[in-house]
């Protein structure tokens, strides 16, 4: 058997105190032989003030982490002041498919009743445009073919015997004029010498026969009419004024068992001429 001696027992003390202290018992120490059958050694009890230790499961203190900084805050959104209209986008290969969106527009439906107001407005000016344009080519058409009736009368280069000459008249441009007044000149004469107004017609032959005259620049009978005459100011009254000036025209003019007059008159470079037969 060990024999356990007084230092042993000391040194021993020191290294196992740690252990004694943490359990809160005492500690029993024994030691045996290997052989089988010897007697078991003594025990002893030990209790020594221990010296101080430090503590053997010391720990250290955490490192301040940094605070995380702060995420920045989101940038606020605009609204716009007023409500946005959507736009369509271009077409195209590139174009985008988000709509564009505009401020202070005017609304979708605002746009459409005005387009439809200038459409309106449109369409009205171009019938009235085509209704001029057709107007006006009616009006060329006629004038183009009185210019060719006038054309095909065959006036004669000079007066014949027995006619007059209207000076500073005659020339081409001769064309029908002043029928109807001429008739209604003579009815307003008959009637203020208290004669009853005549029915007026209009005669081709005196029409005909009233170009030639303004075409020669002179007047003379054609055999089928009663009075004619020539004016320089282009006017049915100054001519009954001047027929009434000659006894043989008044006489005409207020005859009496007639009921109707045929009229032909034609102006030409602003004088008028004019043929008339009463029946």
């Amino acid at each position: 058997m060990r024999a356990w001696d007084k230092n042993s027992r000391a040194v021993t003390a020191v290294f196992v105190t740690a252990a004694v202290i943490a359990a809160g018992a005492s500690a029993a120490w024994s030691d045996t032989e290997g052989s089988a059958g010897s007697a078991p050694a003594p025990t002893a009890t030990v209790s020594a003030t221990p010296e101080p230790t430090l503590d053997p499961t010391l720990t250290a203190e955490p490192e301040p982490t940094a605070a995380p900084a702060p995420s920045a805050s989101p940038t606020p959104s605009v609204s716009p002041t007023t409500a946005p209209v959507a736009a369509l986008p271009a077409a195209g290969a590139g174009a985008s498919t988000a709509p564009a969106v505009y401020r202070d527009a005017v609304p979708l439906t605002m746009r459409s009743a005005a387009s439809t107001r200038a459409l309106s407005a449109s369409s009205a000016a171009a019938a009235k445009r085509a209704a001029a344009k057709k107007a006006a080519a009616k009006r060329a058409a006629a004038a183009k073919l009185a210019s060719v009736r006038a054309a095909a009368i065959k006036a004669p280069a000079r007066v014949p015997s027995g006619g007059l000459v209207c000076r500073g008249s005659g020339g081409a441009g001769a064309a029908e004029q002043r029928v109807k007044a001429i008739g209604a000149a003579i009815n307003s004469y008959r009637k203020s010498h208290g004669l009853r107004t005549l029915r007026v017609s209009r005669s081709t032959t005196l029409v005909n026969h009233a170009k030639r005259m303004a075409t020669t620049g002179g007047i003379w009978h054609s055999g089928r009419d009663n009075i004619v005459a020539c004016v320089s100011d282009d006017s049915a009254r100054t001519m009954v004024r001047a027929w009434a000036h000659s006894a043989p025209h008044k006489a005409q003019m207020l005859r009496r068992g007639v009921t109707r007059m045929t009229v032909g008159g034609a102006v030409n470079d602003g004088w008028l001429f004019g043929a008339v037969r009463f029946l």
